[in-house]
């Protein structure tokens, strides 16, 4: 089942979930107010900088089964954090996503992202579920691992952030998944040579 005490964000007369794994701050829905800003010292000023700081899209959400067409987006702000968004366009207030500190944006992971999706908890009632963040240049290959231990492989795009280099990602979990009550459970990252170098698992299951 999907969780329930998850950040919330409402709109458009629905509810959209955001979990966060492996950042340290999660934000979601309009961003004014939003931040989770006891997690940092400078919280509200984190609020005001991404007011403040522009946003640059990293890869693609493709739309399918009704579910419209979405972007990954990534801000660095001047508080020295680096966010990962997941939005309909650059200027939508409503995005969800998080930021950490941008020296170790992925919390010293091979990969961080998190699991957005609308309806729940029982995975049938699951309208779309999308799985969106960044890898590290070491990362040749990433896929969602399914609860019948399926695996979908993720398209991963190099981008540089900053001074550094990653790859980033966008996934749409199939909505004929969803019906038969398969949810993604973990996203691997693997090397070069296919060993795994990374695993965050999703709590789903």
């Amino acid at each position: 089942m999907f969780g329930d005490g998850e950040t919330r964000s409402f709109a458009g007369g629905g509810v959209r979930h955001w979990v966060a794994l492996g950042l340290g701050v999660v934000i979601a829905g309009a961003v004014a107010g939003s931040v989770v800003a006891g997690q940092f010292d400078d919280g509200s000023q984190l609020s005001a900088a991404i007011e403040e700081s522009d946003l640059v899209k990293v890869a693609d959400i493709p739309s399918s089964d009704g579910a419209p067409a979405k972007g990954v987006y990534v801000q660095v702000t001047r508080t020295g954090h680096l966010c990962v968004w997941e939005s309909v366009s650059a200027t939508s207030r409503e995005r969800g996503g998080g930021c950490n500190t941008v020296d170790d944006p992925l919390n010293g992971q091979a990969l961080s992202y998190t699991l957005s999706y609308d309806g729940g908890p029982v995975v049938t009632d699951v309208r779309t579920a999308t799985l969106f963040g960044l890898a590290t240049p070491q990362v040749a290959r990433a896929a969602v691992v399914m609860s019948d231990q399926t695996k979908h492989d993720i398209r991963l795009r190099n981008v540089r952030i900053g001074d550094a280099d990653y790859r980033a990602f966008g996934y749409r979990v199939r909505r004929s998944d969803l019906k038969h009550g398969i949810a993604p459970i973990a996203v691997i990252a693997l090397d070069a040579s296919g060993a795994e170098i990374g695993r965050q698992t999703t709590g789903i299951g």
